[in-house]
Parts: structure tokens; sequence; C-alpha cells
């Protein structure tokens, strides 16, 4: 009897030991983010761009970093407006720098996912797809001490519309500017759907102006009951004086977020302590009397950019226009 009972006693624990090991290898993992990524990309820390691979086998520590800069309609005229920016890049990482004129997005999202570019500026309008499909990690924008230089979608309409909130623009005339454009058509109506409920040509009527300055004339002569513009072409005519200044005549109903510039930054594949020097060279990049501060006067620096945050109201136009189009059967 007391030896079936310790052969019993040793089944059980062995059968413990079983469903433990059982137990152990059917845990659930470590919870994985993805978010919009690519699944071939692992997003563990939540910000929404991919992580560097575990797997240091897989990283790219090339002896020539290609750097390259958005689609332009000349790229030898802003590949000499980096020469100055490529020789401290060289400096900071101690590697050599090749510049690549992409032609069009395409092709740089391309090769940022086929790790054949390691550094580069995607426009403000391809950030999320270079993030999403193509492993790139923004980094950095350019802007000055106080931030980005950007601007913000405005709807406005003029002094006793009797138009106070959004909810009011039910039934009304509002002024786009034309299907190509952001601010003036994409970003209203995307936006206003989006945080509001409304669709164009449903609770409210679109006529296109054609130009931004013809939306704020336009409203301002009250031929529109609003319009839809950027708020950097007000402030142009205001300076210009084609028109009073917004106080006396402008109401603002609505205001986006700032629309971020170019993002600057690196493959997701680049070594991570090679990432971190790309980073510091961005930062610590002096423009004062180069081709650079030429280029783009309104800034004097590179600056920390967080995409989570900062690419938000482009990530929220893009979901809007893609509800829209398919509410309204486009």
């Amino acid at each position: 009897m007391k030896k079936i009972l310790t052969v019993l006693l040793v089944l059980s624990l062995a059968l413990m030991g079983v469903f433990a090991q059982g137990a152990k290898e059917s845990a659930p993992a470590e919870e994985v983010r993805y978010g919009e990524l690519d699944p071939m990309y692992v997003d563990k820390n939540g910000d929404m761009v991919a992580d560097a691979p575990e797997d240091p086998s897989m990283w790219l520590d090339p002896d020539t970093l290609i750097f390259a800069y958005a689609p332009v309609e000349d790229p030898a005229v802003y590949e000499e407006v980096f020469v100055d920016f490529q020789r401290h890049l060289e400096e900071v990482t101690g590697k050599k720098v090749k510049w690549f004129a992409v032609t069009n997005y395409a092709t740089q999202i391309e090769a940022m996912r086929a790790g054949r570019l390691h550094v580069s500026g995607f426009a403000a309008g391809t950030v999320q797809d270079a993030v999403n499909t193509g492993g790139f990690v923004p980094q950095t924008v350019m802007g000055t001490a106080d931030g980005f230089v950007g601007y913000r979608m405005a709807i406005i309409t003029y002094k006793g519309s009797g138009i106070k909130t959004i909810d009011d623009l039910k039934g009304k005339n509002i002024a786009f500017v034309s299907e190509s454009s952001n601010s003036g058509y994409s970003a209203p109506r995307a936006l206003l759907y989006q945080n509001f409920g409304i669709l164009p040509n449903k609770d409210y009527q679109v006529s296109f102006s054609g130009k931004h300055d013809n939306s704020i004339t336009g409203v301002y002569n009250k031929d529109y009951d609003a319009g839809a513009i950027a708020d950097t072409v007000l402030a142009r005519m205001v300076a210009g004086g084609r028109v009073p200044d917004p106080a006396e005549w402008c109401d603002v109903i609505y205001e986006s977020d700032i629309f971020p510039p170019t993002a600057w930054g690196v493959n997701y594949r680049l070594k991570p302590e090679l990432q971190e020097k790309v980073r510091e060279a961005f930062l610590t990049y002096n423009w004062e009397g180069t081709l650079m501060k030429e280029t783009w006067p309104e800034d004097d620096r590179f600056i920390p950019v967080d995409y989570a945050k900062d690419y938000a109201v482009l990530r929220t136009i893009r979901e809007g226009s893609e509800n829209v189009a398919k509410l309204l059967g486009e």
C-alpha cells in the first residue's frame, strides 16, 4: 500500500509539473501595440512608431548614410541647401552621407521600407504613411525657440450672420477652396464630420471659391455664410490691407490644431546608438549664415517632435476624409 501511495504521489507531482509548464507556456505574452502600423513593425511603448528590432543582426549600421528631402520640382537646388547640414551629420555620426534625390512620395516611402534610405524629411501629408508602412521614425521638425511654425484651418463668418457655433452651420452655405486644398477642403469636411458629425451637401451646402483669398473676401462681402480658410492667408490679407482687421467684421467659430510641417527622422532599423547620433546632429545644427536659413527664414533650428501628439490632427483628417467618402459613396 505504501508503495502504491508513493507511486501515486510521484505521478501527481509529475502531472502538476506538466500542468504548470503548460500554463507557463500558454501565459499571455507581453502586450505589443501595433496601432496603425504595418504588422511587420512592433510598438511596445505605444508611441505609434516602429521600435528598433530587438535582434541586433537586423540593425543597419552602414558606412554611408543615405539622406533625402521630400520630392520637389528641382532636387538639385535643395541638394545644395543641405550640403552644410550633411557635413554636420557626418561629423556627429562619423559616417559618410550621400544625397538621394527622390522623385515621388511612393519611391521615398518604399526606399525607407526597404532599408535603402536612412535619414529623411517627409512632407506633412506623407508622414503617416511613412511611419505606418515605411518604418519611418520622426525625430524633429524645423522651428524656433517657440515651437514649430505651422498654420491652422479656421472657419470664419461675418458678424451678424447668426452663426455662433458649428451647429449653426446646418443649412448654411460654406465656402471651400477646391478639392485639391488641405485647409480649404480636406481638413474642414473631415474635421466637421469627425468632431461634429455633419456632412457636406447634407447638413450644409458647399460652394467652391477657387482660392483662400476668394473665400475670405466672399465672407467679408457676405456672399457666403461662412468659409474654411488657412489662418495665415487671412493674416497676409490683413497685413496687405486687402481686408480690414478681422476684429471689425469676422467671427472665428472653429480653429483646428496647428498643422505640423515636414518631419525629419530615421529608418527604424538604424542601430539605436546611430539613431541617437542622427537626432543629436539635427538638434545641434547651427543655422546661422546657411542656405538652410535663407530657404526657410521663418525657422532657425530643428526641434524635437512627438508623432503621436503633433501629427494627431493629420491622422484625424485622414480618417475623417475616408469616413466622409464612404458615407457619400465617393
